[in-house]
């Protein structure tokens, strides 16, 4: 199996596993309702048939003034209407049951499988992006996939017995349905083309979307206001439409001329078959309830070829959509690959962390964010990286945490290489505050307490948490503290400020006594003096983490007024360690860092 960097959209299941898969999902939910469900759904498909012959029986009896034939059909048209209603009704209700289950399911296995991985390439690759959107578009056809396995069933038993029954009139009657070959060959181009009119235009409905959410979203309503934005949104929502629709438009057209041209060899087809029937009647070689049968069988292989391309058409679909799903599962088993000798991960820090000669490129490009960086981290020390935007700051953190894995060389915590180490336990060890931190929309106690699962629901543990992030302010001003909903989708809940969600997210970091306390950027709301009053508090709370198990902390902030306070501090330009050293040794050396650190301090002056 290929490295998830590695994979790619051309890396689809063929047709054949993606089948297989899509029977598996109809069965996974509940195998006992879906058997059912497929043989009510066949003795269903029987009884429309079996209705036409039920009526030859009626016609010729009536002719021959054979009682016996006459009320035979009529038991049989009766009986078969009766069975139809019963198993139409019992297949509506079961299929509807099992579909609810298996979109909740699938949404379930969507989720698991997204949660699950390990790193984040699939939430920053632009083609992974695109491809895990579409999944979320399309994923109720996921579980839709049972009804179209259902009625590709209930067409092809259809069809089986339309065509016995031609064939006992006339062998070469049982060829008509083939004349609805090229119409069926034609409708699976068709949904090529539909497919590939939607591939293209995929990135001009992102913008249109993106566009869309701009418009109707308060965040950027004040901006878009202020800088009288709204008829250029509009304008360019428009053109990207009018380009979607131009793309689309085209594929329609080539769709139609398809379709009506194999719709017209089905007509030549049935018109023949119905002619060749009457012309034999007329001469006395079939009686009047042969031509009746003839015409309803003919009229009912008109309505199975429509719905078979029908059929057709959402069973591909479907298949495209389950193609999907089998690469993200892919993708989910090729990123969850560790290494065959799993070493425990330590539980203190005796010599520290070492990057040696890591380089970095993203999946999907050419260029080396970090080159051949070396980098040692001691234990229990503060280490601050700064460098201007750009510089791989982020980058390097996102290594440290194992969100993605270096492209050469390797990271060593106490000697034991990182890789080597279970992702999950790598990440207990962990903590952080990020600058794009979640907003939990939990009650408020629980949206810090996911910080550590253990004691979510630990009112004490929590409010220490908060109160060594800064944060007890922001519990005290809501109206059921710990137990307040936030979020302003629920009726009740309470929005809060940037400044306040960021202090709850900082409240979370603090939950863990973690190896490694991650903070990048976690103050970008706040301002200088808090930012300042909150380092302050976490470098009193590293240094106890320090002396108990050798604990390291990371910053990456803008202000150097913070980063004065780390014990290391890691200058990044170009990808490369440019400068290393305590505050004061970087400002005797006169280099960039002093420079930087000269320009902001005269900006609060």
């Amino acid at each position: 199996m290929k490295s998830p960097s590695k994979m790619s959209m051309t890396d689809r299941p063929g047709s054949g596993r993606s089948l297989k898969t899509l029977v598996s999902i109809c069965f996974m939910v509940d195998a006992r309702r879906a058997s059912a469900l497929f043989a009510l759904q066949i003795v269903n498909s029987l009884s429309t048939v079996m209705f036409a012959y039920w009526l030859k029986l009626i016609t010729d009896g009536a002719f021959r003034a054979d009682a016996s034939d006459v009320w035979a059909g009529a038991i049989g048209v009766v009986g078969g209407m009766v069975v139809f209603q019963i198993t139409n009704w019992s297949v509506f209700n079961i299929q509807n049951t099992l579909q609810e289950r298996t979109a909740w399911v699938m949404d379930k296995r969507l989720i698991e499988l997204a949660a699950g991985l390990p790193g984040i390439e699939h939430h920053e690759r632009p083609d992974y992006i695109t491809e895990l959107e579409m999944l979320r578009q399309d994923r109720w056809q996921l579980s839709a996939s049972l009804g179209s396995l259902v009625h590709n069933v209930d067409t092809l038993v259809q069809l089986v017995g339309t065509v016995a029954l031609l064939s006992r009139l006339h062998p070469a009657l049982m060829f008509l349905p083939i004349c609805a070959l090229p119409s069926l060959f034609l409708s699976g181009k068709a949904v090529g083309i539909h497919f590939g009119a939607r591939e293209v235009t995929r990135e001009k409905r992102r913008t249109a979307d993106h566009l869309f959410e701009l418009s109707t979203t308060p965040g950027p309503a004040k901006e878009l206001r202020i800088f009288g934005l709204g008829r250029t949104i509009v304008d360019r929502h428009r053109k990207e439409w009018d380009d979607m629709d131009h793309d689309i438009r085209n594929a329609d057209i080539k769709v139609a001329l398809m379709a009506t041209f194999g719709w017209s060899l089905f007509a030549l087809g049935y018109a023949a078959a119905m002619f060749f029937i009457v012309s034999r009647a007329v001469r006395g070689l079939h009686s009047a309830g042969d031509v009746l049968l003839a015409f309803t069988l003919g009229a009912q292989v008109n309505e199975q070829v429509s719905r078979a391309i029908g059929n057709l058409t959402w069973m591909l679909r479907n298949l495209r959509t389950v193609g999907r799903y089998i690469w993200l599962m892919d993708y989910a088993a090729s990123a969850n690959i560790t290494s065959s000798r799993l070493v425990k991960c330590p539980t203190l820090l005796q010599r520290g962390i070492d990057l040696e000669g890591v380089v970095f490129r993203y999946p999907g490009t050419d260029r080396d964010v970090l080159e051949r960086l070396d980098l040692h981290i001691p234990a229990g020390s503060t280490l601050a990286i700064v460098g201007d935007n750009g510089a791989g700051k982020t980058t390097l953190v996102k290594l440290l945490c194992r969100f993605y894995e270096p492209t050469e060389g390797r990271i060593l915590v106490d000697g034991i290489d990182l890789q080597d180490m279970s992702f999950s336990e790598w990440r207990s060890r962990l903590s952080g505050g990020f600058q794009d931190f979640a907003r939990f929309e939990f009650l408020a106690g629980e949206t810090v307490g996911v910080g550590d699962l253990r004691f979510i629901h630990d009112e004490e543990v929590v409010a220490r948490a908060l109160e060594h992030a800064g944060g007890a302010d922001v519990i005290a001003g809501l109206p059921q503290g710990l137990l307040t909903q936030l979020g302003k989708s629920f009726s009740e809940g309470r929005e809060l400020s940037g400044g306040q969600w960021q202090k709850l997210a900082l409240g979370r970091a603090m939950m863990r006594d973690p190896l490694m306390l991650v903070l990048d950027e976690p103050t970008a709301n706040l301002d200088a003096t808090t930012e300042h009053a909150l380092f302050t508090r976490f470098a009193a709370a590293s240094a106890r983490a320090s002396r108990k198990n050798g604990a390291i902390t990371v910053l990456v902030s803008h202000r150097f007024s913070t980063v004065r306070m780390a014990d290391l501090i890691v200058v990044v330009a170009g990808g490369r360690v440019l400068e290393m050293g305590n505050h004061s040794a970087l400002m005797s050396s006169g280099g960039l860092y002093a420079e930087l650190y000269e320009l902001q301090a005269r900006a609060y002056r």
